[in-house]
């Protein structure tokens, strides 16, 4: 049976990861509605939410009924150019799509303030039920926070859009229990996995509790919850391939520099866009090992080198999406450049030349075999998140450095409700629990040398990472609010419970 190069990069990522993350959709949006819904087992239908806010292009307010035209005391005797006018710019309410939020019920997902909003369970499904997996296991009332807050209505969207979605009736949601992979569980001792049930443990001490007044909804905290949940999602993935490698793991987590130098040009972002070259080397080291599973459960382990350059000759190896017999022979060609172009074909196997070859063609030749990785699915979704900069497809010389939404879930969810402790054990509890490197540790170093990772001086400072970045650091942590500086030049962080 020929092979489909895309269906093996799917089955490689469940088997590495327990989901698969495939898509070059995926944003925070879509994991905030499959988490949300499952947090209320219900999703919301508003067929005339959907109606008033489609493209006045697609849909023209002349042709809408004339039910809608009266719902709102700002629409009532508009003219039609000027309906199209509202219906565009609140719309445009729903369509914030760097943070969450489209409005089509088929294409996209609306901005999840409330459970008005959480209609939509198409993208990422599989990735956000291992987030709501995790945020399940914690010890905590993060459920029923979460529960409270999105049935409560009173955010400024769910008012302004109450006459459209009020009405709409609920769908339930059937919460199917998320599988490990099959490649290595994901919790356990030792994982990074349990690092963040316990990091929703704490963020959830964090989260307002109702108390029965009209102000109970609280954006922050959702978006808290979705932010953090990103986070875990692209920290997991990196740390993947440690945890189910054949060979004995490092010890350390994958490291995560954060650059707070306010460059592009010094050993420190030298640093961050290596620790990211790194995630991106051991997220694809993960995937090779679902590819190598994958191949042995469909039988190519049986395949000698005359069977598959048979099969490729051929052209009865690969199932390819192509009408034309010259990309055909194209496609063929590249794939048998790749596996002929094992680095010791003496010693190594027909199968692991023939797992070397599927996994790079996905991996180097995504274009051409139609395959989104989840190395592509990591690092895009890392910078829609916020947690790396410059945004976009295009950027080149990436580094780690979260916006102050993303930073902030991170901390809290180390920092108890009125306690306190020196940056320097912030920094510390960061490194040993998530990977993440600031600087003002003992053990920077050493846990970036494990992974590999030189850091040396810069032409103005000799140790650029405790000095400037960690400078940086406490400004960022400062600019929050949780961080003060006293006289012995001591750095305090702490979140009073009366924020809370």
């Amino acid at each position: 049976m020929p092979m489909r190069l895309n269906d093996v990069n799917s089955d490689a990522s469940e088997a590495a990861f327990g989901f698969k993350a495939t898509s070059a959709s995926l944003k925070p949006v879509h994991l905030s509605q499959v988490v949300f819904s499952n947090v209320l087992g219900s999703t919301h239908q508003s067929e005339d939410l959907f109606k008033f806010v489609e493209k006045p292009g697609k849909t023209p307010s002349s042709d809408l009924d004339e039910k809608y035209h009266g719902l709102f005391e700002s629409s009532r005797d508009l003219s039609d150019e000027q309906m199209d006018n509202l219906r565009y710019r609140m719309r445009k309410v729903l369509d914030n799509d760097n943070a969450l939020y489209a409005s089509s019920p088929r294409h996209s997902a609306m901005t999840s303030m409330s459970d008005w909003f959480v209609a939509y369970r198409r993208i990422g499904v599989t990735p956000s039920q291992f987030i709501y997996t995790v945020l399940d296991e914690s010890d905590s009332d993060i459920n029923q926070k979460l529960t409270d807050q999105l049935q409560d209505h009173h955010d400024a969207i769910s008012l302004l859009f109450r006459p459209l979605a009020k009405d709409g009736g609920k769908g339930n949601v059937t919460v199917s229990p998320w599988e490990e992979p099959v490649l290595g569980d994901a919790f356990g001792d030792g994982k990074i996995a349990d690092e963040f049930v316990e990091g929703f443990e704490t963020l959830s001490k964090h989260l307002k509790d109702s108390n029965g007044d009209y102000d109970l909804n609280y954006a922050r905290d959702l978006r808290r919850t979705i932010k953090f949940g990103g986070f875990l999602l692209y920290v997991y993935m990196a740390n993947r391939h440690n945890e189910i490698r054949d060979d004995e793991g490092k010890d350390e987590p994958v490291p995560i520099v954060l650059n707070y130098t306010g460059n592009r040009n010094n050993p420190v972002a030298d640093a961050s866009l290596e620790s990211f070259r790194v995630v991106g080397s051991e997220i694809q080291l993960a995937t090779r090992l679902g590819v190598k599973h994958v191949l042995d459960l469909q039988g190519f382990k049986d395949y000698s080198e005359e069977d598959v350059l048979r099969e490729l000759e051929n052209h009865n190896f690969l199932e390819l999406n192509r009408n034309k017999e010259d990309k055909i022979e194209q496609d063929y060609e590249k794939f048998e450049q790749v596996f002929r172009a094992s680095r010791d074909p003496e010693k190594d196997t027909t199968f692991h030349r023939l797992v070397d070859a599927v996994s790079n063609v996905i991996h180097d030749f995504s274009n051409r075999f139609d395959t989104y990785t989840p190395q592509s699915t990591a690092q895009t979704f890392a910078w829609r998140a916020g947690i790396l900069k410059p945004r976009g497809n295009r950027a080149n010389k990436r580094r780690y450095r979260p916006d102050p939404e993303m930073l902030e879930p991170v901390l809290l969810s180390v920092i108890e409700p009125g306690t306190s402790m020196s940056l320097q054990d912030l920094s510390e509890e960061l490194r040993e629990r998530y990977g993440i490197i600031v600087g003002g540790t003992e053990q920077d170093r050493s846990h970036l040398a494990e992974w590999d990772i030189r850091l040396g001086a810069s032409a103005s400072e000799s140790d650029p990472l405790n000095n400037q970045n960690y400078e940086g650091f406490k400004e960022a942590v400062s600019s929050l609010g949780y961080a003060e500086e006293y006289a012995d030049g001591v750095t305090i962080v702490s979140v009073p419970e009366e924020e809370i």
